[in-house]
Parts: C-alpha cells; structure tokens; sequence
C-alpha cells in the first residue's frame, strides 16, 4: 500500500495569493481580501486531511468520527502464508468503518530491513503497529521506542517476547512444535532417523516450535535427529535443501517442517518418497500444500489461523488506541489463537476428535475466506 505525504498551504503563501493593488500604485493587502484568503487556506488544510492516505495525522474530533491508522507488518512480501493475514486485516478495517491499514515489508526476509520499515511508521506517528518479528531482539529495541512514545504495538504470528508490546497473537509455538514431534514419533513407530526444516534464524515463532519438536523426541530414545536446515523462508532453498538431505540420509524416516516454504511450490517435496518418509508440516493453505496432502507426501499438517493474524491485530489495535485492553490477553500478553490438526482422514487415527479431515479444513478455509473478502467488498 503506498504511502503518500501531505502538503497544505500555509497563510503566508495564501496572503500572497490575495494581494490587492491600491489606486495609488502601492500594493498593499486588502483586509476582506487577507480575511478571505485565511478562510481559503483553513479549507484547504482541512481538504488535504480528509483525502490525504498519509498516516501522519489521525482526525482529533472524537472516536466516532476519527480514522485510525494503522501499520501491519508481515516478516516479508514474498510469503503466500502472509496474503490471508492481509485478507484478514483489511476485512476487519472495513467492518469497523474508521481503519485505515498500511501493509508493508520487505521483500524477503531482511531483519534490517523490517526495522528500517517499523521505524518510518512510528517517525509517521500512526495510530498503531502489528508486526510478525523477524528477529525478535532487533524488533525489541525498536518496539520499545514506538511504546515509549505512545504507539500501541502488538506482535502476531512471531513475537518479541522481551520488548513492551502490549499483546502477542498466535498459537503456542512450542507446544506446536511437540505436536508436531509426537504426531511424527507416532507416524514412524518412535525410531528411526528424522530432520527438521525450518526457515530463518532467530525468528521466535520457528526456533519455539524446533524447540517443542526436540523435547518432545526426547521421549524417544530410539528417534535420532541427524540435521536441523534452514531454508530463510525461501521456497526454492527449502526444496534443495530436502533434496540435500535426503541424498545424504536415504533412510530417513521423517521430516519435521516448522514451516510450509516447500508446501508451496509444485516440486518442493520431489525429493522425498511418499508414505516412505513421513512429513509432519505447518500451513495447510489452499493450493499446493492441499495437493500434497491429498497425494500421500503430507500426513499431519498444522493450520495456523491465518486470517485471524490479521484481523485480531487490527481489533486489537483499535481497542489499544483507544485507550481500552485486551481482554483475552494472558499475564504476560499471549492472546493464544488455537491451531487445527489437518490430516486425509481423520476417520484412520486413533483419536479421531483430534484430527480434522482435510476436506472440513477446505470448507473452514474457504468460508473464513470468503467471509474476509465479502467484508471489504460490500464497503
């Protein structure tokens, strides 16, 4: 979403707009004239606020009639995962009638970069902030900055646990992470030679989730993690790191994906020989990670509530900057989302209640989509 500065007229500029030329050959400033160019520039100024999409400057006249500003910050553009947060987002600015949303990030994954970004919207005094933290240490400095100057800032989908945000929006990552390990340690019997992928160093949400993998293997004596691979959310690197490690560990019984980067692409899981090494893997989304469900290559895939990343941080926001709380909000901030346990059919588990079947996923999925879109549609 671009950005654009405002620019007004100032009194001085409308006074020489509206100079008079006595008889006598003086110029001087004709007082209905100076009266009437003021007025001029008060209309002016007041025009370019309503049709400014600058955040600079919220309208001061009261809740019902105010625009909140708000940025959202994914960790990076080049992220289909992050498309339905946007969704989200702007569907929950249309049903509240006074938000407006600035999307942006950097193009791939730039921990710099991302402060760089979070910086200008706080120098642009927006109403609020959300971010996914690529680098939860980075974000802390310049998360604080914005707090102590005012802005409510919450984080969604990868927190900065150590800053002052004021809420965090997600699923218990680590406790994704020993499903993901128990689910896996049931798929190969509990032995065997497993790997884990994940994205970028450093980023809270996938190191919690590695973390939850680890300790719940632990329980598993003859269970042996041989690799652990970061792709830094690249597609592309994901797929060739498989292919790496699965040359160098032909045997492997299974993968633990932390992340959907391989999911996303037609070829990312070649590598890997369906229903021979198992997958457990995040982000079921519409598309390819579905394919790859329905042909055998995934068994368990984690759903994150993708629209919600969006949509909660803006609901949230607004409540902030209005001076209100989170109710659902923890002691230490954590609004936790709930996450889903997508599988072919759950009807072949166990414990079926706690699966659900990829075709309800499709029709949940689809209707939070919908439901989205149609909001901001009809506005």
């Amino acid at each position: 979403m671009k950005m654009f500065s405002r620019r007004a007229g100032s009194p001085c500029s409308m006074r020489k707009m509206y100079r008079c030329k006595l008889l006598d050959g003086r110029e001087a400033c004709d007082m209905r004239c100076y009266i009437l160019g003021l007025i001029l520039a008060v209309v002016m100024v007041g025009c370019s606020r309503k049709e400014s999409t600058s955040p600079a400057t919220s309208t001061q006249t009261g809740n019902a009639q105010r625009t909140f500003r708000f940025a959202i910050i994914p960790k990076q553009l080049d992220n289909p995962v992050f498309n339905y947060a946007k969704m989200g987002a702007l569907g929950a600015a249309a049903k509240l009638g006074n938000v407006e949303i600035y999307w942006n990030a950097p193009e791939t994954n730039d921990e710099a970069k991302q402060a760089q970004i979070f910086e200008t919207y706080v120098r642009q005094k927006v109403d609020g902030i959300a971010v996914s933290c690529v680098n939860a240490e980075i974000m802390r400095r310049v998360i604080d900055r914005a707090v102590e100057q005012g802005i409510p800032v919450v984080t969604w989908d990868s927190d900065s646990p150590k800053s002052k945000r004021q809420a965090f929006f997600g699923m218990d990552d680590y406790e994704a992470g020993k499903t993901m390990g128990e689910e896996l340690a049931k798929l190969i019997d509990g032995k065997g030679k497993v790997a884990i992928l994940s994205g970028v160093q450093g980023a809270q949400n996938l190191t919690m989730r590695i973390q939850g993998v680890q300790d719940a293997l632990k329980a598993y004596p003859d269970i042996r993690i041989v690799t652990t691979v970061y792709c830094n959310d690249d597609a592309t690197r994901a797929e060739s790191l498989i292919n790496s490690v699965m040359q160098q560990h032909p045997d492997l019984a299974g993968w633990a994906m932390v992340g959907g980067w391989p999911l996303f692409t037609k070829t990312g899981l070649n590598g890997i020989q369906p229903g021979v090494t198992k997958v457990v893997a995040v982000d079921p989304l519409e598309g390819n990670p579905w394919t790859w469900i329905e042909k055998g290559y995934v068994q368990v895939c984690i759903g994150q509530k993708v629209f919600d990343w969006g949509a909660k941080s803006v609901e949230m926001l607004y409540n902030l900057a209005q001076g209100k709380g989170i109710p659902q909000a923890d002691e230490k901030g954590f609004v936790n989302s709930g996450l889903d346990i997508v599988v072919l059919d759950r009807t072949k588990f166990k414990d079926p209640s706690r699966y659900i079947s990829l075709e309800d996923y499709k029709k949940m999925f689809e209707q939070r989509k919908q439901e989205a879109q149609g909001i901001e549609a009809k506005q």
